[in-house]
């Protein structure tokens, strides 16, 4: 799967997804948003909404599973 796929598709695939996936994409999430929220030339005030939601998402579906874990 390209990357931008993965990035297009994100909500849609969650369900489909086994938890170790799902601890991938949270992990994936964080540090994307992290990163866009973050002081210098990489500031996305946009793009960390963007990936806040994501990650959002990857918990819910998380939590939907009962998966309470780190």
């Amino acid at each position: 799967m390209s990357r931008w796929k993965l990035y297009d598709n994100w909500l849609a695939d969650l369900p489909g997804l086994t938890v170790e996936q799902l601890h991938e994409r949270r992990c994936i999430a964080a540090e994307r948003a992290r990163r866009a929220a973050g002081r210098g030339m990489g500031r996305s005030p946009k793009a960390a909404r963007d990936w806040r939601g994501k990650l959002r998402a990857v918990e819910e579906e998380l939590l939907r599973r009962g998966v309470t874990d780190a």
